[in-house]
C-alpha cells in the first residue's frame, strides 16, 4: 500500500530528524570510496544540533517523503541567516551581494535518479525570486552527479574558490531568466559565432596565399638549382631548404590557429544554444540547436567542415617536410 502513495515536498520538522541525519551519515563523503564522486557526497559535518537549529533558523529546509519514509532533503537559507564561519558564503557576499544558499541537497541511494532531487530544488526555485541562488560543490573529487544535475537545472558555474578546509568548491549560481537580457545576448552570441567561422576562412585563405607565394618561390629556386651553368647554384641549394622551412613552420602554424579556431567556434556554437535553450522556456524557438541533440546528428555540434579546414594545412605541412628531406638526401 506504501508504494502506491505520491512523493510529497513538506516542510522538515523535528520528527524528520533522526532520517536526515541518518541520510547525511549515508551520502558523507569518503575519500577511500572510487565511485564517490559519481554517485554525489556532502562535506558538511552538520551535527543534529546543527540541523535542529537550521529547523527553524532556515528559509527553506524541506524533506522529500513517501508515506512515512523520508526519500531526499534540501537545506537552504538567505545570506542574512549565514553563520560567522561560512567563509566561502562571506566571500561570495562580498560580490555577489544578496543570495539564497543551497547548503545541503541529499537523496537516499534508493531514490537516486528517481527525480526526488529535481522536485526539491523546483520546489525552492518557485518560491525563491529575489535574489540569486547559490550551491557550492566540492571539485576535488569531481562531483559528476552534481555537475550534470546543476546544469540541467540551469545553473552556471560562477567562479572556484578554495576555503580553509583546503577543499576547492565550484560556486554554481541560478538566476531568474530575463527575456530582454536574453535576446540581447542571444545577439551576442550569433555575432560572435559568426566573425568566428569568418576569421577561420580569412586565416585558411591567407595559408593558402602565403603557401602560394612559397610554393612559386621554391619552384623558381629549385630551377635555378637543377641548371649547373647558373653562378647561382650554390646559393639556390641552400635558399630552397630555406624556403622549404619556412613554409612548413607556415603550415604547422596555421594547423594550430585553425586547430583552436575551431575549438573557439564550437564555445560559440555550444554559447548560442545554451541561449537558445533558456529562450525556448519562453516561447522561442531552437535554430542553430534544432535537432543537435538527436541521435546521429552530433555533427551538428561539431561540423566537418571544420575538421576538413583544420586538416588542409596539416597535409601541407607533410608536402613540405618531405621536400626538406628530398633536398637533404640529394645534397
Amino acid at each position: 500500500m506504501g508504494q502506491d502513495r505520491p512523493i510529497e515536498i513538506v516542510r522538515a520538522g523535528e520528527e524528520h530528524l533522526d532520517a536526515i541525519v541518518a541520510l547525511a551519515e549515508e551520502r558523507r563523503l569518503d575519500p577511500r570510496d572510487p565511485q564517490a564522486g559519481r554517485a554525489g557526497f556532502l562535506v558538511s559535518d552538520y551535527t543534529r544540533d546543527d540541523y535542529r537549529e537550521r529547523l527553524s533558523s532556515a528559509e527553506h529546509f524541506w524533506v522529500a517523503v513517501k508515506g512515512p519514509d523520508v526519500l531526499g532533503y534540501l537545506l537552504a537559507y538567505s545570506d542574512a541567516r549565514i553563520g560567522p564561519d561560512e567563509w566561502l558564503n562571506h566571500r561570495i557576499k562580498t560580490t555577489l551581494g544578496a543570495f539564497l544558499v543551497i547548503k545541503q541537497i541529499c537523496v537516499s541511494r534508493s531514490a537516486a535518479r528517481s527525480g526526488v532531487a529535481s522536485r526539491l530544488y523546483h520546489h525552492v526555485l518557485e518560491q525563491w525570486q529575489s535574489s540569486p541562488v547559490i550551491a557550492a560543490v566540492v571539485s576535488v573529487p569531481f562531483n559528476e552527479a552534481s555537475t550534470l544535475f546543476h546544469r540541467k537545472l540551469g545553473f552556471e558555474e560562477l567562479t572556484r574558490l578554495t576555503p580553509p578546509d583546503g577543499k576547492e568548491r565550484m560556486v554554481w549560481v541560478w538566476r531568474k531568466p530575463r527575456e530582454a537580457m536574453l535576446q540581447a545576448q542571444y545577439g551576442v552570441a550569433i555575432d560572435l559565432y559568426k566573425h568566428e567561422d569568418v576569421l577561420n576562412w580569412n586565416k585558411l585563405n591567407n595559408f593558402f596565399y602565403i603557401t602560394a607565394g612559397l610554393a612559386a618561390a621554391l619552384g623558381f629556386t629549385l630551377g635555378q638549382r637543377a641548371d649547373p651553368s647558373s653562378s647561382t647554384a650554390g646559393i639556390a641549394d641552400t635558399l630552397a631548404i630555406v624556403i622549404s622551412v619556412i613554409g612548413l613552420g607556415s603550415a604547422v602554424a596555421f594547423t594550430q590557429m585553425l586547430r583552436f579556431g575551431r575549438r573557439y567556434l564550437g564555445a560559440r556554437k555550444n554559447a548560442a544554444m545554451e541561449l537558445e535553450e533558456h529562450l525556448s522556456w519562453h516561447g522561442g524557438q531552437r535554430i542553430v540547436g534544432r535537432e543537435a541533440s538527436m541521435q546521429g546528428n552530433g555533427w551538428l555540434k561539431q561540423s566537418p567542415t571544420g575538421l576538413i579546414m583544420m586538416l588542409l594545412p596539416a597535409l601541407v605541412s607533410l608536402c613540405w617536410g618531405t621536400m626538406l628531406v628530398m633536398l637533404a638526401l640529394d645534397r
